[in-house]
């Protein structure tokens, strides 16, 4: 299933000045994002049942989550909820990002010994950066995935005489035309 938006960003009102410069970075990057303030996001979430919505964006339609874990985080139900969806959701695979941007730590049930993808930081560029650099990793494992099983499915491999190669090439004659 293609994701809906790259990555989704869950945080305390109280972080949204830290949060808003981080989103206007990942935008510059080309990335879509969730981030509940900005007229899109706004627009998905007006006149419907939030909680669904969030549940949905946070467990399905965002490739990643990044969850900015401060004192305010932790103790607000919104912002943990999300945290747990994610959590829940995403089984483990890396991708949710907890940042922990003034030492505040998620409680021990929600920290995910399997895949540790911690980021300790409260510099937006810091953060952003990060978090562009494992989906733009994941993008090109992707395609890289792509690529192989496309060339082990037969796809784009040229056969000239029951031989077989993956890649197309053309020699050209000492006058420049193609042969």
């Amino acid at each position: 299933m293609k994701n809906t938006f790259d990555v989704a960003l869950s945080f305390a009102m109280e972080d949204s000045d830290l949060v808003e410069t981080v989103y206007y970075y990942l935008k510059a990057e080309e990335l879509s994002v969730f981030y509940a303030p900005v007229p899109e996001c706004q627009s998905i979430l007006s006149g419907k049942n939030q909680r669904e919505v969030f549940y949905r964006i946070f467990g399905k339609e965002a490739g990643y989550v990044v969850l900015f874990v401060s004192k305010d985080y932790v103790v607000k139900p919104v912002p943990m909820e999300e945290a747990r969806i994610a959590f829940s959701k995403h089984a483990g695979n890396g991708t949710v990002i907890p940042v922990y941007i003034d030492g505040t730590a998620l409680p021990k049930e929600l920290l995910d010994p399997r895949k540790m993808n911690y980021f300790s930081s409260n510099d937006a560029a810091a953060i952003a950066s990060h978090v562009a650099a494992k989906i733009e990793d994941e993008k090109r494992d992707a395609k890289k995935k792509s690529a192989k099983k496309n060339l082990a499915d037969g796809a784009n491999v040229m056969n000239v005489g029951g031989n077989t190669g993956g890649t197309q090439f053309f020699i050209q004659n000492y006058n420049g035309e193609q042969g």
